[in-house]
């Protein structure tokens, strides 16, 4: 096959996606920024909040078909005392657009760090959920000179495989013949998350949207060696669903620990795949202060 990039399977599914995109991002707090940055693979979508703030920027990378429209209960949590940055990922449904395919990790890595290079970031903590947390991940062992920190979420694949149940779920997330249907296994999938029911509505809508007006060629989440592992020098926090069905989250957790210098993890009891909004809005904040006080010059 040859190389491929992500698309929208026509006009009138590109206007209905971002219009569920645009309902759902109205949940975020305000005032909010947007900005367009070009890279070798397209032009990317960034949503910008509180960028007067002096801090070390946090940078937040989705899950696959979430899009930037997830983080809208995290958002102002995160932003204490700091800019935050949400990246609508190229070839993912969104506004970025994508013009090359991205076929390794490496290429992972090149262009997040064209991103934060373009938005002129010179230091970030970077925050991510499932594929986007794999991201983070990938971005810490291939190009760390700007990390501060990295948090994740439920990342797949990278400490852990994934389960044969997840990859029937997706598939059937895919194929399936009815919204319903469709719905019944996004909810099982996600879980509940603690978000107001308004906002979790719509971020439902988007992605079964999504799912429905955008082809996806993104490259899968590939496992993160022993080596690997090793090599991050950054603080990480690793946080795990303890009923999701992604992954083991007791091997990833035995893992992370084993191998990431000075990980810090937590597994959540109950939460699925879906970010729980009190333990996201707690532990990561709390992870920010705590590296920024490490990293602050002593008196």
């Amino acid at each position: 096959m040859g190389a491929q990039v992500s698309s929208f399977a026509g006009d009138e599914a590109r206007a209905r996606v971002l219009a569920a995109y645009d309902r759902a991002m109205a949940h975020w707090p305000q005032p909010r920024e947007e900005r367009d940055v070009e890279t070798a693979f397209g032009t990317t979508r960034v949503h910008a909040y509180n960028t007067d703030a002096d801090g070390i920027p946090v940078v937040l990378l989705h899950g696959q078909s979430a899009g930037p429209v997830e983080w809208a209960p995290h958002v102002a949590a995160f932003a204490e005392g700091r800019a935050v940055f949400a990246v609508d990922r190229v070839g993912e449904p969104g506004y970025s657009t994508q013009t090359a395919p991205i076929r390794t990790p490496d290429d992972t890595a090149a262009w997040l760090e064209e991103v934060l290079a373009a938005l002129g970031l010179e230091r970030v903590h970077l925050v991510g959920h499932s594929y986007g947390g794999w991201v983070a991940l990938n971005h810490a062992v291939r190009a760390p000179g700007r990390i501060a920190s990295v948090a994740v979420y439920d990342p797949p694949s990278a400490l852990a495989p994934l389960r044969p149940g997840f990859v029937f779920r997706a598939i059937a997330l895919t194929v399936g013949k009815s919204d319903a249907s469709r719905r019944r296994h996004y909810d099982r999938i996600i879980g509940g998350t603690g978000a107001p029911a308004e906002e979790t509505e719509a971020q439902a809508r988007f992605f079964l949207e999504a799912l429905r007006g955008f082809r996806v060629r993104l490259l899968p989440p590939t496992r993160l060696s022993d080596d690997d592992l090793r090599s991050i020098a950054v603080p990480a926090l690793v946080l795990l669903g303890g009923d999701t069905g992604v992954l083991d989250a007791h091997r990833a957790e035995e893992r992370a620990r084993a191998l990431i210098p000075g990980v810090r993890t937590q597994i959540a009891p109950g939460a699925r795949h879906g970010m729980p909004v009190e333990l996201l809005n707690s532990r990561v904040p709390q992870f920010l202060r705590d590296v920024e006080k490490d990293l602050a010059p002593q008196a």
